[in-house]
């Protein structure tokens, strides 16, 4: 008698399986590379060299004054021994301030930098998507993963559709 009550459970179990199976096909996933679809694509070359120019100029301009600080300081040291001590310490003051100036405009300027950023690359990103979830739909892809986030272990290269969704890019306007 038990053994017909395990017999049954065991084949109500598999039953189930079964079913679950027939209602609910594998899923498919693809990974795709986004850092390299972007860096791909023509107008995340293009935007990449506006950023990159963009970045180059404002460094210039923090590294002008970072400069003009490490003067300042030079010359306060050669100077540090024939002025007062009142002199010296307001000298000192006034390069600290620049300093702490300095260090908040590198800090507004990394903020500013991250968002134009964004504002260049959502447009790329948002575009890519709309990629990504038409290529999904065709091939049965239920989920795609972000391969450059190194999170994932491993993947077939068959399920890697960045140079598919690369291609594409150009032909949506």
């Amino acid at each position: 008698m038990k053994k017909i009550i395990i017999l049954s459970i065991a084949s109500l179990f598999f039953a189930s399986i079964v079913v679950f199976a027939a209602e609910n096909p594998p899923s498919r996933v693809a990974i795709i590379n986004m850092q390299e679809a972007i860096k791909s694509v023509p107008e995340g070359k293009k935007a990449e060299e506006t950023l990159r120019k963009e970045w180059e100029q404002r460094t210039q301009k923090l590294q002008a004054e970072g400069k003009k600080i490490q003067d300042a300081m030079e010359d306060l040291r050669k100077q540090a021994m024939v002025m007062d001590e009142a002199t010296r310490r307001k000298k000192e003051e006034e390069i600290q301030g620049q300093i702490l100036k300095l260090r908040e405009s590198e800090a507004k300027n990394t903020a500013e930098f991250q968002k134009r950023d964004m504002e260049i690359s959502e447009p790329i990103i948002q575009k890519i998507r709309d990629i990504v979830g038409k290529i999904s739909k065709e091939k049965g892809y239920t989920l795609v993963i972000d391969g450059s986030a190194n999170n994932v272990i491993f993947a077939q290269a068959q399920d890697d559709i960045t140079d598919e969704v690369v291609k594409q890019y150009g032909k949506k306007k």
